[in-house]
């Protein structure tokens, strides 16, 4: 349900200006979508799918912490139960060091992908 809202928020968020001066230059349909829709909506996409795929990180712990027997999730339960809390303390921020790296990478890929979007 998230991904279908994150896919259909951008196309309301074009700014219809860019469409009317694109008409207004004779673009037509093909150029339109590909020079205009396009550039105007993939940041945002973008930017929204990088935030679902945080989400999709902290359901991922989650569902490993629920039913897995391997695994860091599993790693730390069996720590927590012979209270070594050093060990739990690790992988829990190795955990949220990978999903920071992760997220950096992306928006630092995103700022070259996307050059044209100020502020981000």
């Amino acid at each position: 349900m998230e991904i279908r809202y994150s896919l259909e928020t951008p196309c309301h968020v074009l700014d219809p200006a860019l469409l009317e001066a694109g008409q207004t230059l004779g673009a037509k349909n093909r150029s339109m979508l590909f020079r205009i829709v396009l550039p105007g909506i993939l940041p945002d996409l973008y930017r929204d799918t990088r935030i679902l795929l945080g989400w999709a990180w902290t359901y991922l712990i989650v569902a490993e912490l629920i039913g897995t027997s391997s695994g860091i999730t599993w790693f730390i339960t069996q720590q927590a139960r012979y209270k070594n809390f050093d060990n739990v303390f690790a992988a829990i921020m190795i955990i949220g060091i990978l999903g920071l790296t992760i997220d950096l990478l992306l928006a630092w890929f995103g700022r070259r992908l996307f050059p044209w979007q100020k502020g981000q």
